[in-house]
């Protein structure tokens, strides 16, 4: 259950939507919130675009491109991996099988070159016409410098090579661009695609010991909501009172896509599908269902399988969580249509800033003629015969973590101006003290969320075990313990400002998780166990030179709504032996 909003909350809305107004900085356009409206479009006319499924060594080009988004709409420019019109092709690789993957920035001016904002750590001027890029495989248990770290970039005309050993067992992943400052802009032009890891079990082929089904019947779904100009490009502009070149806080669209297209349709035969769900979006939250909520079942979710199906009738996906889902069309009757929808509404302080609304429709499937004997779903999927082994139990910790998500005044507004801002722990990027958990040791963290947003909370190189969720008093706890000026660290223990009991996960959030949902006034509780040197037949705290020959060290955790993550929501942590 969500708290009733506090004064606090309005406080804070206010603060956003009075940026440019009190900033003070020329251009700033009165008029009503919210961008510009998409053109009205007609759904489920365009065919889902099913990406290409590559596997091997390869080296792929970050470059531009062009696609048309719906059937009423012009060719736009795009950007993309491997040449694909938007997105990319899906990866596919397999446990224990090394990969070598090059991947060459070819980019011209930014798409979104105005909306570039010069108070983001990182960011500078060239990146609207020499826009920096990286590639992180998101979920993948990579070497430091192979996993996207946000100041490991490179320019157009550069190059890196990320070498991966995939030592975990199968998962949906994906990989987008985690470059500092500027991933909100790179990844709503168009960067980010599906990655699949399999492994002996989770083949991928029609022979795969868990009879999933496969190839044609094996789809990923990317569902990212986006806003469009009247000539079909991409409009990243969600509030007119914020002015162009100036953080806003959230890119929302007025319309959903999947797999690059505007509510587009599938046809299916009479048989089980499995749908690899990611939600690619920014900022917006899915709570997805089938028309007259028809069950379906969750297989797995970010990090693979889970230990049996999960039958429900609906799933929440805040951005960047995925989810591994069994869908049968078998009782369906030739020509019969089926929709996949939507029920989340965004917060009240979304709608009034930007104007977004709920988006119902998200795609459609239509039943054809052919019924197929496809297998059914399976009663298991761990600790059976010629299946993985369970997943293991959740270790008792060895030490209790207490990290803040918090909402404040950003200092570092252009001109002097005061606007709102996002932080961890009351800190930034390259803030002390970082976390600094011991290899080979179990945590449980608390994710404290004194914000007025929900967050998807993602930790590089590790896994998590969602345990519970707890209703916080959060101004209480605020009064108890003022903050100090942001710089500061602030974390502390919210025991004293508990409401009600601990809440357990849904089934279907069971299982290791690499984003992890954290609601406003609520306390998520998460274990983690820190993987060894040894286990990971690398060192995780080596220093490693960047493309452009700046020492790094250690990996990254954030938000995962990415405008939050290009501001204050993104920490360093290292670690240690």
């Amino acid at each position: 259950m969500r708290p009733n909003l506090s004064r606090r909350t309005f406080v804070g809305a206010g603060l956003a939507t009075l940026a440019a107004a009190k900033s003070g900085v020329a251009g700033a356009a009165p008029g009503p919130r919210g961008g510009a409206p998409s053109p009205d479009l007609e759904p489920f006319v365009d065919e889902l675009p099913i990406p290409e499924v590559l596997e091997g060594d390869r080296t792929m080009a970050i470059g531009q491109s062009e696609h048309r988004f719906h059937r009423e709409l012009d060719v736009a420019p795009t950007w993309s991996y491997g040449g694909a019109e938007v997105l990319g092709p899906t990866l596919q690789v397999h446990a224990g099988q090394p990969i070598s993957l090059t991947f060459e920035n070819r980019l011209g001016r930014h798409l979104f070159a105005k909306y570039v904002d010069m108070a983001m750590e990182g960011s500078t001027e060239e990146d609207r016409s020499r826009p920096r890029a990286n590639v992180h495989v998101h979920g993948a248990l990579a070497p430091p410098q192979f996993d996207g770290h946000p100041e490991d970039t490179f320019r157009p005309g550069r190059s890196k090579t990320y070498t991966f050993a995939h030592h975990i067992s199968a998962a949906g992943m994906w990989y987008h661009d985690h470059t500092m400052g500027i991933t909100r802009l790179n990844v709503a032009a168009g960067l980010a695609a599906s990655y699949w890891l399999r492994d002996n079990y989770d083949t991928g082929s029609a022979a795969n010991p868990l009879g999933l089904p496969s190839g044609e019947f094996e789809i990923p779904l990317v569902i990212a909501d986006r806003r469009f100009h009247e000539d079909g490009s991409l409009n990243y502009r969600c509030q007119r009172q914020i002015p162009d070149g100036q953080w806003e806080g959230v890119m929302i669209g007025d319309t959903t896509t999947v797999n690059g297209k505007v509510t587009p349709h599938l046809a299916v035969t009479r048989g089980l599908y499995r749908f690899r769900v990611l939600n690619g979006s920014n900022f917006r939250t899915y709570r997805l269902f089938f028309s007259g909520r028809m069950p379906f079942w969750v297989i797995g979710n970010d990090a693979g399988l889970l230990n049996a199906p999960v039958r429900t009738s609906s799933v929440r996906l805040m951005p960047a969580e995925r989810c591994d889902i069994l869908v049968d069309f078998s009782d369906l009757d030739a020509g019969d249509s089926v929709e996949l929808s939507n029920d989340e509404h965004p917060s009240e302080i979304i709608k009034g800033l930007t104007g977004a609304t709920v988006l119902p429709q998200v795609m459609r499937f239509t039943v054809g003629s052919i019924a197929r004997r496809a297998g059914r779903v399976p009663d298991q999927l761990r600790g059976g015969r010629r299946q993985p082994p369970l997943l293991p139990p959740v270790r008792t910790p060895r030490r209790r973590r207490v990290v803040t998500l918090n909402m404040d005044d950003r200092p570092n507004a252009p001109k002097g101006g005061m606007q709102t801002g996002m932080t961890l722990n009351n800190l930034c990027f390259h803030d002390e003290p970082i976390e600094m958990p011991r290899q080979g040791t179990t945590e449980m963290w608390e994710f404290v969320n004194t914000s007025e947003d929900d967050h998807p909370m993602h930790l590089h190189l590790v896994d998590m075990r969602l345990i519970n969720r707890q209703a916080l008093d959060a101004d209480a706890y605020v009064r108890a313990n003022p903050k100090p000026a942001r710089g500061t660290r602030w974390a502390p223990a919210p025991d004293r400002f508990l409401i009600g009991r601990p809440q357990r996960p849904a089934a279907w959030e069971s299982g290791p998780k690499d984003t992890v949902r954290c609601p406003v006034n609520t306390v998520t509780r998460v274990m983690i166990r820190w993987p060894t040197a040894e286990e990971l037949g690398f060192d995780p705290d080596t220093v490693f030179t960047s493309a452009m020959g700046h020492d790094l060290r250690g990996y990254v955790w954030h938000c995962h709504l990415i405008d939050h993550e290009d501001e204050c929501m993104m920490a360093r942590f290292r670690v240690v032996a």
